[in-house]
C-alpha cells in the first residue's frame, strides 16, 4: 500500500478529490483569499512530491456550487448557484489553458450533470418559480419532473433528451467505462431503493404497474447519436434485470467486470454477480449468506469492487473479503466502521464525531496492519483508489 499525505498542502479542509492515478493527483480547493472566494484546481506529482496550480477562478457570485469531472487531458468544470444559466468551462490538465468557456442557458432550474466526455454534458433542469407552470404541463403529459439536455460544449448546441428514462435517472447512474470495441455507458435504472422495492414485493397483488430494476450498457457514441436524433427509446435491451420478485444493485466496478447485487425476495437469497465487459458473460461471485447464530452483514466497497463479510462481537469485528479479497482479521470496535481494506493487510477505517446537535466536527482514520498487529490514526479525511490511500 502506499500513503500520499497532501494536508502539507491544503491551507483550508475543502478539498474535492478528482482523480488518482499511478502519476498524479488531481483535486479541487476552494479558498478565502482577502474577502474572495477562490476556486483552485490542483495537481500533486506522485514522484517529485510537489503541487502544481493548473488554474483557478474567483467565484463572484458565493453561491456557486462547482461540478467537475476528468478525462485523460482534461478537466471539466461546471459552475452553478441553482439557476437557468450554468457556465461550463474545460481546461487542458498540462497547461492549464482553459480551451472552453460558455454559458448554458436553460429552461428551469439546476437539477444535476454528468460529463459524458470532454465534449458532452448531461444537464437536467427541474421546475422554478420562472417556468412552474410549463413544468407543471410537462409532468402531466410526460409523468416526469425533470428535463434533460445533452450539450456540446465545442459546437455551443444543446438537445432536448427525449428518452424519458434519462430525464428519469441522475447524473451518478451514468457510469463510463472502455472495452474492446470502444466508450460504454453502464446505466443504473433501479426501482427506487432496496425498501421500497421489496415493499413493492409484498404488496405485488395490489400493485398494476410495472415494477423492475434494469442495468443498461450502451456504445456512448450510440447514446449521444441517440440523444441527437430525438429518439425516445434504446436499441438495446438491459443486460441484467429483476422483476418484483427480486432486485440487482449496482456493487462495483473492476478493469474486466461489473458487479451487482441480486436478491431474490421469495427464497431470500442473495448474490454478487458480475458481468463480463467485454463477453457478456454473468456469474456469480459469492453468495451473501445470513448466519443463524451469529449477528453479521455485508460491507460492499465500490470504488475497488470488493465486498466484505462483517460479524460482529462485543469489541471487535471480524472481517471476512467476499468478493475480490481474501481478508480474514479482526479489529476492534473502537477504530469505528470499515472503509477499505488494501492488499488483504491494511485495514482501513473510520470513526466520524458528532457534536450535540448532530453537526459534523471532525473524523478519525486509521490504519489497521493485521500482520503487524499496529494501527495508525489521522484527524482528517481519506480516500482509497486501487493499492493508494490518500490523506487529505
Amino acid at each position: 500500500m502506499t500513503v500520499v499525505d497532501i494536508r502539507s498542502f491544503i491551507t483550508v479542509r475543502n478539498v474535492e478529490l478528482i482523480e488518482v492515478n499511478n502519476d498524479f493527483i488531481y483535486y479541487a480547493e476552494e479558498k478565502n483569499e482577502e474577502g474572495h472566494n477562490n476556486l483552485f484546481l490542483l495537481e500533486y506529482n506522485r514522484v517529485t512530491r510537489r503541487e502544481r496550480v493548473i488554474t483557478h477562478y474567483s467565484l463572484d457570485d458565493p453561491t456557486f456550487v462547482q461540478h467537475i469531472y476528468s478525462f485523460v487531458d482534461s478537466i471539466v468544470l461546471l459552475l452553478e448557484n441553482g439557476g437557468s444559466a450554468v457556465w461550463v468551462f474545460r481546461v487542458d490538465k498540462n497547461t492549464g489553458e482553459e480551451t472552453v468557456r460558455t454559458q448554458l442557458n436553460c429552461i428551469g432550474g439546476f437539477a444535476g450533470s454528468k460529463a459524458l466526455d470532454k465534449r458532452h454534458v448531461l444537464v437536467y433542469t427541474e421546475a422554478n418559480e420562472e417556468f412552474f407552470d410549463l413544468f407543471k404541463e410537462y409532468q402531466r403529459v410526460t409523468g416526469c419532473a425533470r428535463v434533460a439536455y445533452l450539450y456540446d460544449i465545442e459546437k455551443e448546441e444543446k438537445y432536448f433528451v427525449k428518452n424519458l428514462r434519462l430525464c428519469r435517472r441522475s447524473g451518478e447512474d451514468f457510469l463510463l467505462y472502455s472495452t474492446q470495441e470502444g466508450k460504454q455507458v453502464l446505466l443504473l435504472d433501479p426501482y427506487g431503493d432496496e425498501t421500497l422495492k421489496q415493499r413493492c414485493y409484498r404488496s405485488a397483488r395490489w400493485i398494476n404497474t410495472q415494477v423492475r430494476d434494469n442495468l443498461w450498457v450502451i456504445p456512448l457514441k450510440r447514446l449521444m447519436e441517440g440523444i441527437k436524433r430525438g429518439e425516445e427509446e434504446f436499441r438495446e435491451r438491459p443486460v441484467i434485470t429483476a422483476d418484483i420478485n427480486g432486485l440487482v444493485r449496482f456493487s462495483g466496478m473492476d478493469k474486466h467486470n461489473i458487479y451487482f447485487k441480486a436478491k431474490h425476495f421469495p427464497t431470500g437469497r442473495e448474490r454478487i454477480c458480475r458481468y463480463d465487459k467485454n463477453s457478456g458473460e454473468i456469474q456469480v461471485a459469492a453468495d451473501l449468506a445470513q448466519s443463524e447464530t451469529q449477528a453479521c452483514s455485508y460491507y460492499i466497497e465500490e470504488r475497488n469492487a470488493k465486498a466484505y463479510r462483517l460479524e460482529e462481537y462485543d469489541e471487535t469485528i471480524l472481517v471476512h473479503g467476499v468478493v475480490n479479497s481474501a481478508v480474514h482479521a479482526e479489529y476492534e470496535k473502537k477504530l469505528g466502521q470499515l472503509v477499505s481494506c488494501v492488499e488483504d493487510r491494511f485495514l482501513i477505517t473510520r470513526k466520524v464525531v458528532y457534536d450535540d446537535q448532530g453537526n459534523y466536527e471532525f473524523e478519525y482514520n486509521s490504519i489497521y496492519d493485521i500482520v503487524k498487529k499496529t494501527e495508525e490514526s489521522f484527524e482528517c479525511k481519506c480516500a482509497v483508489w486501487g493499492n493508494t490511500l490518500v490523506l487529505f
